[in-house]
């Protein structure tokens, strides 16, 4: 059996530890995301958020397109997850899976059945090819998944009574 490096495995210690919460001093979190302030629906609406932000940078850098792609369903995902804690008694704990809150917002009247089954059949079916597989994703997949991502974004927030709570940019 091979060694593994030391320098690898004191990396890892360290994510570990930081990850564990064993950090010096206070937590230096993300921009508007701070667990001590903020309620978790609304720091899943600025984390949609700053995925979205992100993907502006990187689209501006032009050629970053599967990383567009995978922060695109994430801010989805986060999105339709702020959604749902809003709408009803769910906890953040019941997002475990990527399909999920797909479900809880068709079932909370947010889409129809037929919608939520084409976009995770999206999610399914491109997210993976673009990310995992030797599939190389296009500039146009990537402004479109984008747009798609603004698009539900900007919907929810307009059934929302906290759509204050968003910090995009653009």
């Amino acid at each position: 059996m091979a060694d593994d490096p030391s320098v690898i495995l004191d990396a890892l210690d360290r994510v570990e530890d930081t990850f564990g919460g064993y950090t010096s001093g206070r937590p230096d979190y993300e921009e508007s995301l701070d667990p001590e302030t903020n309620q978790p629906p609304v720091i899943q609406l600025r984390k949609a958020c700053r995925l979205l932000d992100a993907c502006r940078t990187l689209r501006a850098y032009d050629g970053y397109h599967t990383s567009v792609i995978e922060m695109s369903f994430a801010a989805i995902e986060r999105t339709l997850e702020y959604y749902a804690l809003t709408a009803s008694n769910d906890s953040i704990d019941n997002f475990q899976n990527h399909t999920r809150a797909y479900d809880r917002a068709t079932a909370l009247g947010m889409f129809s059945e037929q919608t939520a089954r084409r976009l995770k059949t999206l999610y399914t079916n491109n997210r993976s090819a673009a990310y995992y597989r030797t599939t190389v994703a296009t500039a146009e997949q990537a402004e479109q998944m984008f747009r798609l991502a603004v698009t539900i974004h900007d919907h929810v927030k307009q059934f929302s009574q906290q759509a204050y709570e968003c910090r995009c940019d653009g």
